[in-house]
């Protein structure tokens, strides 16, 4: 083991000295690096890398991506931080050590401060862990009242990378929320004011922001859009002296004759004059002419995106100029710069105010380039500003709750993979429960969530019911478990000629530790008066089992044993279970099966990462379908799965 440590210089907003702030973890695997200063700060240990792993406790980071800040921490670490107070800071001030860090949202503490008694010395210190968070924070103090100069780091995920998973998650939740807006019984336009909603907090704005200005997303999208602006002819009626008439058909005719004060006796009439016109001919005559145009709803929706981001980037320059964080400052400095750029082009001037949007248009739902704006603008000002209870509560602050997040994003991963597999269209109405006053949607979950997809396999009509968090236990015939009570995340109900199979799925971005951990977490089964077991006790009683075995789980890029050791659990105790999988952000899909050679019975673990490239989804859907055929073969033979 080796102790990795950074020894940090604390300033307060004048460039004076209060004093050293030191990190320090120690580490299982030897690390071999040179101590070296950078900025006034000290690293003893600490690899200097240029790609940021998922194991090293502490890591200085050097490479180009100017998103990522240098000091860089691991989610799940307990670190000891001691600061060391320079001679400025009097002993008898009111220092609090990392005020801004202490909780999370669930009341939970962070960093614990205890002081340290030391002759001759002002040190404080505290152990400092933030469990299932990642993000971005800073290191402070305040004495007296007055806050210290910020030092940014980094907490890395163990299991989900924070700087392109983490805002792809994001994206795919968006749009899971965007969703509903196509299911709104609506005419061709309609108007949305989500911007006018009072925030909190500007980070999570930030964070899209971030994700929203990589190369390969708005700034290529716009460019795309103006190499290939769409346009529309737009029909005018313009007066025109008869002689400068270049189509005269039957509107004009009737045009002409509509208006006979317009008309004068001409001595020589054109050629093959209408003889009822005799030879009056026309002074002028209305032309309708063709023009091309950009100032189009689709066009104004991409200008209204634009200058809404500008709007937004302004005022976050505002709020954020009181938080000394210099790399947010420059980074929605170099955001203003080229949306500002944007609106600058020329074409803005010729488009017009958006003054509804056309929720319709085969342009920005299909056009390439159009409808990645549409996306970004309904992911920005719909998914963020709608009420959503389940993920708003993980989305605030500086660090960012990753393991319930990832619970959210399978669900919908595995709603798109039935859909595939039956080629039934996602009724997002079935997902939400919406409450249409208060803009608010809450997923819902038991029996409420059951989602039904019917398909033909092989010439076998198939019913498939995919339900979220469905419990298990003693009290339910149709869900039922004859030991304890388990509510797995995600249950496949398969019903082929009456005869019913579950397959089951969890959602572990963490992971079971041993085994002994997982059955300790269990329990053992307290034996309790008949007359005492009520309704409300059982619920009560099967609720704590549950939270029990979930509250202490720990992470990992592959799937631990204790997971599996859980999906043998759900498949013995859950009558007609045929098979139960993990879902882990990782790299190694492993399936144990009881007969090699057929799909089920079996338990096993599939990886499911934010932002692939589908593999694995085209894998779970190639799964799902071999587990069907097997049932399908074992039902038309009339024998047991066992």
């Amino acid at each position: 083991m080796s102790e990795q440590k950074v020894s940090i210089q604390i300033n307060d907003k004048n460039g004076m000295n209060l004093g050293i702030l030191s990190i320090s973890a120690e580490n299982k695997n030897q690390i071999i690096e040179n101590s070296f200063k950078k900025d006034n700060n000290s690293y003893e240990n600490v690899p200097r890398v240029e790609k940021p792993d998922n194991q090293t406790l502490i890591q200085h980071y050097i490479g180009d991506d100017i998103n990522l800040y240098q000091l860089m921490l691991l989610e799940e670490t307990r670190y000891q931080i001691i600061f060391e107070a320079s001679k400025n800071v009097d002993k008898d001030s009111n220092l609090k050590l990392l005020p801004s860090i202490r909780r999370d949202q669930q009341g939970n503490y962070i960093f614990e401060p205890w002081r340290i008694p030391s002759k001759g010395n002002n040190e404080y210190g505290g152990n400092l862990n933030f469990h299932s968070y990642a993000g971005k924070s800073f290191f402070d103090v305040k004495i007296d009242g007055n806050n210290s100069v910020s030092y940014p780091f980094e907490v890395r995920s163990k299991k989900i990378g924070y700087y392109e998973q983490y805002p792809a998650m994001i994206g795919d939740l968006s749009n899971a929320a965007s969703g509903l807006l196509f299911e709104i019984d609506a005419p061709l336009y309609q108007d949305f004011y989500f911007s006018k909603q009072l925030k909190e907090t500007y980070y999570e704005e930030f964070m899209y922001l971030e994700y929203l200005f990589l190369p390969e997303n708005l700034p290529f999208t716009y460019e795309y859009i103006l190499r290939n602006m769409y346009s529309r002819l737009i029909s005018n009626v313009e007066t025109v002296p008869a002689t400068f008439a270049f189509n005269v058909g039957p509107s004009e005719v009737i045009d002409i004759i509509s208006r006979p004060d317009n008309l004068y006796e001409s001595r020589n009439p054109p050629d093959n004059w209408p003889p009822t016109l005799k030879n009056y001919v026309p002074d002028n005559i209305s032309q309708e002419f063709y023009q091309e145009s950009i100032d189009i709803p689709e066009n104004r929706l991409l200008k209204y995106f634009i200058e809404l981001l500008d709007k937004l980037i302004h005022d976050m320059i505002e709020h954020f100029k009181e938080t000394d964080d210099r790399y947010i400052m420059s980074k929605l400095v170099e955001y203003q710069k080229i949306v500002q750029n944007y609106l600058s082009d020329r074409w803005t001037r010729d488009v017009g105010k958006l003054q509804q949007l056309p929720m319709n248009s085969q342009v920005i739902q299909k056009k390439e380039g159009y409808r990645d704006i549409f996306k970004y603008y309904i992911n920005f000002e719909f998914a963020f500003r709608m009420e959503w209870e389940e993920i708003e509560e993980n989305i605030k602050g500086y660090e960012r709750k990753l393991s319930e997040l990832y619970e959210y994003w399978c669900y919908f991963k595995l709603i798109k993979v039935m859909s595939n597999i039956s080629g039934t269209k996602i009724k997002y109405e079935n997902i939400y429960d919406v409450d249409e006053n208060r803009w608010s949607i809450k997923v819902k979950k038991g029996q409420n969530s059951a989602q039904s997809f019917n398909l033909d396999l092989d010439g076998h009509k198939i019913n498939l019911k995919l339900i979220y968090n469905q419990l298990f236990s003693k009290r339910y015939l149709k869900y039922h478990s004859y030991s304890l009570p388990f509510r797995p995340d995600y249950t496949l109900k398969i019903n082929l000629n009456n005869n019913i199979y579950f397959v089951h799925f969890d959602a572990k971005y963490r992971s079971e530790g041993t085994v002994l951990d997982f059955y300790e977490k269990i329990g053992c089964e307290k034996i309790v008066p008949i007359k005492d077991l009520t309704d409300e006790y059982l619920k009560k009683r099967e609720e704590n089992y549950i939270e029990k075995r979930d509250n202490e789980e720990i992470n990992d890029k592959e799937y631990k044993d204790g997971d599996l050791y859980k999906m043998h659990t759900y498949k013995d105790a859950i009558l007609k279970t045929e098979g139960a999988y993990v879902f882990y952000p990782g790299n190694k899909c492993e399936i144990f099966r009881v007969y090699e050679n057929e799909t089920i019975p079996s338990v096993g673990a599939f990886p499911l990462t934010p932002g692939e490239n589908g593999l694995e989804e085209d894998n779970l859907n190639l799964f799902i379908k071999s587990v069907l055929r097997n049932i399908i073969a074992r039902n038309d033979k009339n024998m047991d799965l066992y």
